[in-house]
């Protein structure tokens, strides 16, 4: 991935925000906004539990899959229900983040848990999903811009906020079930950067045992549904990238996180092959190992719609940046 990205015409900077809430959108040099899609300060989401609260680490982050995944900290404010996203560049002088009301219905009607976010201030426009699990033990985030030329500045999170994630028997294998949503930034030559959301379904299963004092972790993502940055259904991808192939990774049992291994997107026009590809890892939480929180980056070409003149979907370059909590 290049390091250089090439600003697109931006008028102006955004604007502060005025009682709390952000400027409108209808001119995109105005704010983040729109009225359709209003920023607010929410109180919490009412799937996110106010307690335990920051972190016990070690956190999960995707500096380590690419250069560009520049986030490094999350905190969620469960008074006001936002995110503040350290190390990405010009989103806000507070870095502060507020629940996309819109989207976040969007996402909550499909069946998922996950709320989308925006940030308040900037002159980046930011897109986030975040989600702290019903225990309150973890707590993940997926960001992407649409700012530039290229896939831009982002981030992905996985963070442990209660117990040391050590599962209970280690002659056991075990089975965790979940939700996964991500941030898809597409790169369309004709329309530049563009966002869309993506929700699916995360089955995690590891086997203690084997390979003998390491462990084996693999998994897959499915049921794969597409959002635009609005929240509205691009009901013409379903099925388009049917699921994503989490390679069999091992377990650092020192402090029970999951390392580093491949992924790929397989379906659709893929077929024969793996379309984006990228990397995946996790931890454990909870004090009995009770979920698996983990992030996905993948990378390359996928679908974005379908042709009309001929049928088959249209290919562009594309960067998934995503995140899923599962529950054994």
């Amino acid at each position: 991935m290049k390091r250089f990205f090439v600003a697109l015409a931006l008028v102006g900077a955004l604007g502060a925000c005025d009682g709390g809430n952000p400027a409108s959108e209808s001119d995109d040099s105005a704010g983040v906004g729109t009225g359709a899609q209003p920023l607010i300060d929410e109180p919490m989401p009412t799937n996110v539990p106010t307690e335990p609260g920051g972190s016990t680490g070690p956190d999960v982050y995707g500096t380590d899959a690419n250069a560009d995944l520049t986030m490094n900290d999350v905190d969620f404010d469960p008074q006001t229900g936002q995110l503040v996203l350290n190390n990405l560049p010009f989103d806000g002088g507070d870095n502060r983040y507020a629940r996309d009301t819109a989207a976040s219905t969007a996402l909550g009607n499909a069946g998922s848990p996950f709320s989308a976010y925006r940030n308040v201030q900037g002159s980046n426009r930011y897109y986030a999903v975040f989600r702290r699990s019903a225990s309150g033990y973890s707590q993940v985030t997926a960001v992407g811009n649409d700012n530039y030329v290229t896939f831009g500045f982002g981030g992905a999170s996985a963070q442990r906020l209660s117990g040391d994630g050590s599962l209970p028997n280690a002659n056991q294998n075990y089975v965790f079930n979940g939700e996964y949503a991500a941030v898809r930034t597409i790169i369309d030559p004709d329309t530049g950067s563009e966002i869309q959301y993506v929700i699916g379904d995360v089955r995690i299963d590891v086997d203690i045992e084997d390979f003998d004092d390491l462990g084996a972790v693999e998994g897959i993502i499915a049921n794969r549904q597409f959002f635009d940055k609005a929240g509205v259904p691009i009901n013409d991808l379903n099925g388009s990238d049917e699921f994503i192939s989490l390679a069999t990774a091992q377990i650092d049992f020192s402090n029970w996180t999951i390392q580093s291994s491949t992924a790929g997107v397989y379906g659709g026009n893929n077929t024969n092959g793996v379309g984006a590809t990228g990397t995946w890892q996790g931890l454990f939480t909870g004090p009995n190992g009770e979920e698996v929180a983990g992030i996905v980056v993948v990378e390359g070409t996928g679908p974005i719609g379908i042709d009309p003149n001929t049928g088959d979907y249209i290919q562009v370059d594309v960067r998934e940046v995503g995140a899923f909590v599962a529950t054994r």
